[in-house]
């Protein structure tokens, strides 16, 4: 009627087979009941399982065991939720996670332009994958153990306030994948009072926005010198919660001063010293060219 092309562009999925590589039919009895998926791992897990075993122009090898990892995505996001739910806030405390709060939006930046540039190239398994990813490392396994405060301790602020626009900007990201995870949570209290037309489903995606390179790949080295101390504390059979001294002899560029904060926070450092000689019977350890003992 109006003399347009309705579309232009047409994604074509493969065939779903199963794990072994054998066509789904009932004969072989390989095809699983999706309402049943959906009983067992929720309508959001079982979305991401049949996205996470979807190469862009490649037929879909299902395994349940995807399913189930889209299911404990759920669980993580939902658990990422609830510890900054139940924060206490001060706001007339000052806030001390401006590295941390800097790094993680220019990790978010950096994250999403690999996401755009999926999407435009209809790679919805690798978009799924980079948010994935971003959510399970980068923002619940670093950037809330960096900020969350010390037991029964109020948060300031600042880092509250940066922390619920980057998960709210997070839920944007994931909608697509899980919606219903995603909506549920964007109506939560915690982020404000909504109007009802104030959904997810229709909240304007995210933009990139300026990416601090050397913040994001000092960082890198960070979060490896942070793992290198607690695979040595697992070696040494040394308690978590017993705090170690640390000394750097530096041969990069990078203001570890900078990250003393973080480096002590998770990896219960007592002090930091900066030597130039080996320090004498200390354990030792190489991050790149920078030495630790």
């Amino acid at each position: 009627v109006r003399g347009q092309a309705p579309f232009r562009n047409v994604y074509l999925t493969g065939i779903v087979r199963d794990k072994l590589g054998r066509k789904m039919s009932k004969s072989l009895g390989n095809s699983p009941d999706p309402l049943q998926l959906i009983e067992t791992y929720g309508a959001d897990g079982v979305r991401v399982g049949m996205l996470l075993c979807s190469p862009a122009g490649n037929d879909l090898m299902f395994d349940e065991a995807y399913c189930e990892q889209g299911r404990n995505f759920a669980n993580k996001v939902w658990n990422a939720f609830r510890l900054v739910k139940g924060w206490e806030v001060n706001d007339a405390l000052p806030c001390p996670n401006v590295i941390a709060i800097s790094w993680f939006a220019s990790r978010f930046n950096q994250a999403l332009a690999e996401i755009e540039d999926n999407f435009n190239q209809y790679r919805l398994s690798e978009a799924l994958m980079t948010i994935y990813k971003l959510v399970w490392d980068d923002f619940c396994a670093w950037y809330l153990e960096m900020v969350k405060p010390a037991y029964q301790q109020p948060i300031d602020g600042e880092t509250y306030t940066q922390t619920l626009g980057f998960f709210e900007d997070i839920l944007k990201l994931l909608h697509p994948f899980m919606p219903f995870i995603t909506e549920e949570l964007w109506h939560d209290d915690i982020f404000g009072e909504r109007d009802l037309y104030d959904c997810c489903i229709v909240a304007k995606m995210p933009e990139s926005g300026e990416i601090i390179s050397q913040a994001v790949n000092d960082m890198e080295v960070v979060k490896q010198l942070i793992a290198e101390i607690r695979n040595i504390r697992n070696i040494k059979k040394i308690s978590p919660k017993e705090a170690l001294p640390l000394a750097i002899k530096t041969n990069s560029g990078i203001d570890y001063q900078m990250y003393q904060s973080i480096i002590c926070k998770l990896g219960n450092i007592s002090g930091i010293e900066f030597a130039a000689n080996k320090a004498a019977g200390a354990t030792s350890f190489l991050v790149q060219t920078d030495e630790f003992f």
